[in-house]
């Protein structure tokens, strides 16, 4: 129904017109016609909203890794990788795609503060396997600081974090997880290859493996004093199982 108002302007509809005030113009425009979703579009729509909350339980699960210094848009970019990866599932209708029976290996190399890259700061690759026994074994080569690592700004001492995850993005039943911390010595000494495998991780669950490098300052009477931010801390994921 279409009304005059006040200004003697003519608002509403009547039929298929639609009557607006845009300033001091009369606009008369046609109703945009229903869109009419198929079930596939509506699958497809629901696999959008799904890989949203996916998202949101796999960054709950990273909190303590994140710990609040990941860059800006983290979330929505995760989430559409998230979604790329479940749209190259060609097996699987759309509606039944999931993490866990499509393949997500293309989330390794994803950077969750691309303010700070990863391997800007730690030229060397980190080999992740997963082993018979459904260990993650690590190795990262041996390697000098002097050459492999560049620092934050004003400090040069940091270590590497590496960070396994398991999640089968049930709220209900935990994230299995695990880490090991490498040290880097501030008198530069070439750090020696190490090897680690962590913890068992559960059947039926997406594995994420991940690295990260954490700077900080000490004096005489302190100690660590951690100085990523969300500026600078390089952190990604090396290996997706």
């Amino acid at each position: 129904m279409a009304q005059l108002d006040r200004s003697k302007s003519i608002t509403g509809a009547i039929g298929n017109i639609v009557f607006k005030k845009i300033g001091n113009k009369q606009i008369l425009q046609s109703k945009p016609d229903s869109v009419k979703q198929t079930k596939s579009t509506k699958a497809a729509g629901s696999e959008f909203r799904q890989c949203s909350l996916w998202g949101q339980r796999l960054r709950h699960g990273l909190r303590s890794f994140l710990a609040g210094e990941e860059g800006g848009y983290m979330h929505s970019r995760l989430n559409g990788q998230l979604y790329a990866a479940i749209q190259m599932n060609t097996v699987l209708p759309k509606g039944e795609r999931t993490p866990l029976n499509s393949d997500m290996s293309t989330l390794a190399g994803f950077e969750f503060n691309t303010h700070s890259p990863f391997m800007d700061y730690f030229a060397l690759p980190i080999e992740a396997m997963l082993d018979e026994q459904r260990q993650v074994v690590v190795t990262v080569p041996e390697f000098d600081p002097r050459t492999a690592l560049q620092f934050a700004q004003n400090t040069k001492q940091a270590e590497l974090l590496i960070y396994v995850l398991a999640t089968n993005f049930d709220n209900n039943t935990g994230f299995p997880d695990d880490y090991t911390l490498i040290p880097i010595p501030n008198n530069f000494a070439v750090v020696p290859q190490t090897l680690w495998t962590s913890k068992p991780i559960p059947e039926g669950y997406l594995l994420l493996v991940c690295a990260k490098l954490q700077f900080y300052n000490t004096t005489r009477f302190t100690e660590k004093h951690y100085v990523n931010s969300k500026e600078c801390c390089p952190m990604r994921v090396v290996m997706v199982g």
